[in-house]
């Protein structure tokens, strides 16, 4: 039987509490709690999107594969007061690498799924991009970068406002936004899932916990922000909203995610580890919704890609229609991946170009600002065999393009000058 709640299923209790202080953990439970106490109309909202959930599950039931892949535009806001908080784009990129593997299934420990779950492994057929396109329509390279002198955010949404030296959000219809931070409080990430109020919606993560070896031993593979974004596409974790599944009865609507106790910390290798009567298989404990560690989460099942697939056809079907990922207008040519290399990358003084499709003298180099205006351009530069210098220290402080053009080819890349 589907029961439809306008409140949490769960209310978080003194042992959840007292639980989370010991351990790094997901937010998303407080936070979404908080929401709901301070404004009743999120969960008049939650309620009705929960109703449509289901009266879309079951009109597409048979329907979890060969759909056309579907390209999140992303913004990251890297919101820093130390040079450590402050991440590189490499390290940026690398995040959204693991996403793409992630929510596709084709990262490499998927092979690390027990053989009794193999055939629930889904590809959810989502991507991540960061975006081209800001709101303005100027080009981006999906990243904002704001110095502030709050050291610790301590699982603040003050985090979202530029007034109070955090980054405001780009449009929530149009961007998926994600906060890299000091967060603090104990948390390595958090999520609101749909209905929020859009100057709230998006992820925010601790930045010890972005990106492959980013700086944490444990969570140091991206799959914090696959957890969470896994809830801004509608999931619960898997014993239910709420901090741990009491007497058993909570779920997270999903029928082949097993129910469960409780979290499971570290790197549970004791399979199978039967909780709330759910044996012989278990707890799903390598499942991206869980807790444990980086190195032991490898998989969503077909079940939860279906409900992470309805958010995208109902609460989150605004994200279809974004410009995020289109050309700007000052910019005539899609930003192409290309082997072009640019490097460092961001710079400061100089910047070094190579390219291994390019073996002739006749190359022109053109650097454009976010408008499209041309900033710096060389003609006849040879790039084949050696790296071609550029002085960027008279550029403005911001985000550029560098094209190469020859007879046959433009190829194009982002740089950053700091």
């Amino acid at each position: 039987m589907k029961i439809f709640l306008p409140i949490f299923t769960l209310i978080c209790t003194a042992f959840y509490f007292n639980a989370a202080a010991q351990e790094l953990h997901c937010g998303t439970d407080i936070k979404m709690q908080e929401q709901l106490t301070a404004d009743s109309e999120f969960g008049l909202r939650r309620a009705a999107i929960e109703e449509s959930t289901q009266r879309w599950l079951e009109e597409h039931y048979d329907e979890n594969v060969g759909r056309a892949v579907v390209t999140i535009p992303v913004v990251v806001h890297v919101v820093y007061s130390t040079t450590s908080q402050n991440l590189t784009e490499a390290q940026i990129q690398s995040q959204i690498d693991v996403l793409n593997e992630d929510y596709s299934g084709t990262n490499a420990d998927v092979s690390g799924v027990p053989s009794v779950w193999t055939s629930l492994v889904a590809n959810s057929e989502i991507q991540f991009q960061l975006a081209n396109n800001d709101p303005d329509d100027n080009f981006t390279n999906g990243i904002t970068r704001t110095e502030t002198t709050v050291t610790n955010w301590n699982g603040s949404d003050d985090v979202k406002y530029t007034a109070l030296g955090g980054h405001d959000a780009w449009p929530a219809a149009s961007y998926l936004n994600i906060w890299v931070c000091n967060i603090g409080g104990g948390l390595l990430g958090y999520a609101y899932q749909p209905g929020i109020n859009p100057q709230l919606d998006g992820v925010v993560i601790g930045y010890r916990y972005f990106g492959v070896d980013s700086q944490s031993a444990t969570y140091d593979l991206g799959r914090t922000a696959t957890h969470e974004i896994g809830h801004y596409f509608n999931l619960d974790h898997l014993w239910g909203p709420g901090g741990v599944n009491t007497n058993c009865n909570a779920s997270d609507f999903i029928s082949d995610t097993p129910v469960q106790l409780e979290p499971n910390y570290g790197c549970n290798t004791n399979f199978p580890s039967v909780s709330c009567s759910n044996g012989p298989n278990g707890d799903m404990f390598n499942n991206y919704m869980d807790y444990g560690n980086d190195e032991c989460l490898f998989f969503f099942t077909n079940g939860q890609k279906s409900r992470m697939l309805s958010a995208l056809n109902g609460a989150r079907s605004s994200l279809l229609d974004s410009d995020g990922l289109s050309n700007p207008d000052g910019i005539e040519d899609a930003i192409l991946a290309s082997s072009i290399q640019v490097y460092p990358n961001p710079s400061s003084e100089f910047v070094y170009i190579q390219s291994d499709r390019v073996d002739q003298a006749k190359t022109n180099l053109i650097i454009r600002d976010i408008t499209g205006r041309i900033v710096f351009s060389q003609s006849n530069v040879q790039l084949s065999h050696a790296a071609y210098s550029i002085n960027v220290s008279i550029l403005s402080k911001g985000t550029y393009v560098i094209e190469v053009l020859t007879e046959n080819a433009r190829l194009s890349k982002k740089i950053n000058i700091l």
